[in-house]
């Protein structure tokens, strides 16, 4: 059936022209009365609304309207009606059906001839389908930022202005730098690339890349100064999006490095002990050979082998890598032999590094060198258990040997113990008689030979324990020692009217400070009793041989003929009978300086030609 338009009262718009218009017309018309109140519809409006022409009438056309909207459109009407304004709005039509049509209202003023307002005219346009395309394209929006937002990867924008315009929750994540902290930031890369130098390298390396570039590292400082690795990806050349200048995305490789760097560091470490294995295995291994390939070893199993060095301190032996560096950052570990420590394995870095979590060293790093210490002990073990055998045989030899050394030990002591049996039988005599001063004469003899007895045992024992109390591990300067030295000595040396000279310089070395100063201190003390001619000098100094150098004390004494070059270094030899020593001290020297890894020896020309007193020691700091 045909919508018939309402003829509530006069209007001019009941023309035959106008109805043959309003039923074409592919929009809604509507006519209200200066009141508002609906007066005509056409057939469009009531297609759009559902409602007929009378339901339309008054202020029935607001049933037409969404009850969602109906509130707010009612009341934006009356204001355009009280405020003579014309009347826009978008909202909703609901049809008594149910179905629910988006619409444009349009409404203006229409005036009499003389000015005066006679009702309104207005439109109503469909825009469901604009609207709801634009509803879904707001949504796809929506669905598209939502995934730039929360995508597991890092993006940004920059616009034409080189600023950034897209920063998702990734990139917030990863830097710890907010959107609204990075966009539109002029500073923004400074935040990102504090190091200038580094900065302007990457970009311009970036200006010759351009924009299509496939995973291209850079590091990024993060909020909290973390270091990040991201691998950047730019395609905006060949898939640009409007707005944008450039842009790109960027996947976190800091885990990944971390652990390509933990697996790589346990390769180093497996590879060390492999080699450690290898060699342990060797037949007919050298202790010492292997102890020093040991030190070559560990530096490239550590995180900077670059400036890490490695020292192995066994018994009285010393072996190192190359460039080897004392320093405060260390790392130690006991080699222990049946049951007791025999020395120790010393890790060095020669440079501070940025502190790790666990420390100036890897936590793995300090498990790695227990291993090792574990190895090379288990190792040495089994090298002195072959040695012990072969020490069997050896043992029988040495027996008539200790039974000579008691012999002479023996016959040493029986020379002062018969003579104090002699003085306390003339004691007993002389008390006898009521000799005192006779007596007293015998007491005296017999304490000086008993303290005699007492010094000779005592330098016994010390000999007996040098080597076993001596710990060569501190960086020692030799100047100073021989300083020392001749300071304490500074007395005795005046007395036998003595000069010293010595090297402006000397190296610094590796030992036992208190042995080293007893070693200066006795050749000083054997170049004063076997001083020759005035004028008595002494020269103490250090010359370099190859892979040696020899530290010596010379003086111009008695000297020391050729066939007594060993025998001088026994216990208790003395070449001069009128001497006041005890022949022990040139034999504590020597034990001394082998304990230290070194060798001593004397140099003469023969009686009258003075003597040159030389050693070495195991290990000497180039300057």
């Amino acid at each position: 059936m045909a919508t018939q338009f309402s003829e509530c009262g006069p209007t001019p718009f009941n023309q035959g022209w106008y109805k043959a218009l309003a039923d074409i017309s592919p929009v809604g018309i509507f006519f209200t009365d200066v009141e508002g109140n609906c007066l005509h519809v056409n057939r469009r409006w009531c297609e759009i609304s559902g409602l007929s022409p009378a339901q339309a009438e008054g202020h029935g056309w607001l049933l037409a309207i969404h009850e969602e909207d109906r509130e707010n459109i009612s009341a934006r009407w009356q204001a355009s009606i009280r405020n003579n304004q014309p009347f826009w709005a978008e909202y909703r039509f609901s049809s008594p059906q149910g179905k629910v049509t988006w619409v444009v209202g349009n409404a203006r003023a229409v005036l009499s001839e003389d000015g005066i307002v006679t009702g309104y005219v207005g439109t109503i346009t469909d825009i469901d389908k604009s609207k709801t395309q634009l509803v879904a394209l707001e949504q796809l929006s929506t669905r598209f930022k939502t995934i730039i937002e929360q995508m597991p990867v890092l993006l940004f924008a920059f616009d034409h202005q080189a600023r950034l315009c897209v920063w998702n929750n990734e990139a917030a994540r990863i830097t710890g730098y907010t959107a609204s902290e990075m966009i539109g930031n002029p500073e923004a890369m400074e935040l990102l690339c504090p190091d200038p130098d580094y900065r302007k390298r990457m970009l311009d390396l970036y200006k010759n890349k351009g924009d299509f570039y496939r995973n291209w590292e850079w590091q990024l400082v993060a909020k909290d100064g973390e270091v990040k690795d991201i691998a950047f990806s730019n395609i905006s050349q060949s898939h640009p999006v409007e707005g944008w200048a450039n842009w790109g995305v960027g996947i976190d490789l800091t885990s990944l490095k971390e652990a390509e760097r933990k697996l790589h560091e346990r390769v180093k470490e497996l590879t060390c002990l492999y080699k450690l294995s290898v060699r342990a295995n060797r037949p007919n291994l050298d202790l010492d050979e292997f102890l020093q390939d040991v030190v070559e070893i560990i530096p490239p199993a550590w995180y900077y082998p670059e400036t890490t060095c490695a020292r192995i301190v066994f018994k009285e032996k010393i072996f190192q890598s190359e460039a080897f560096a004392v320093s405060p950052w260390r790392l130690s570990s006991d080699l222990s032999v049946r049951g007791q420590k025999v020395g120790l394995i010393e890790i060095y870095d020669k440079e501070q590094h940025q502190p790790m979590a666990e420390g100036s060293f890897l936590f793995e790093e300090r498990l790695l060198i227990d291993e090792i210490s574990l190895q090379v002990s288990r190792t040495i073990s089994h090298v002195l258990a072959k040695q012990d055998l072969r020490l069997l045989d050896e043992l029988t030899a040495k027996t008539e040997e200790l039974e000579q050394f008691a012999h002479t030990i023996s016959h040493d002591l029986n020379t002062p113990l018969a003579a104090i049996a002699g003085f306390a039988e003339l004691l007993n005599d002389r008390l006898a008689k009521g000799d005192l001063g006779q007596a007293h004469i015998c007491a005296e003899r017999i304490s000086e030979i008993t303290g005699r007895m007492e010094h000779r045992i005592n330098e016994l024992l010390k000999l007996a324990k040098i080597g076993k109390i001596i710990e060569p591990t501190d960086e020692v300067d030799f100047g100073e020692i021989i300083d020392e030295a001749i300071n304490a000595l500074a007395q005795r040396l005046s007395d036998s009217c003595i000069k010293v000279t010595k090297d402006k310089t000397f190296p610094k070395v590796l030992g036992d400070r208190e042995r080293l100063l007893e070693v200066i201190e006795n050749l000083l003390d054997n170049a004063i009793k076997y001083i020759g001619q005035q004028p008595n000098q002494v020269e103490i100094g250090c010359r370099s041989e190859p892979g040696q150098t020899v530290f010596f004390v010379k003086d111009n004494g008695i000297g020391v003929r050729e066939k007594h070059f060993d025998t001088i270094f026994e216990l208790f030899k003395r070449l001069d009978k009128y001497s006041n020593g005890n022949g022990a001290g040139l034999a504590i020297i020597k034990r001394i300086i082998e304990a230290h890894g070194g060798r001593v020896w004397v140099e003469s020309e023969g009686l009258g030609k003075g003597s040159c007193f030389c050693f070495t020691l195991g290990h000497v700091f180039s300057d």
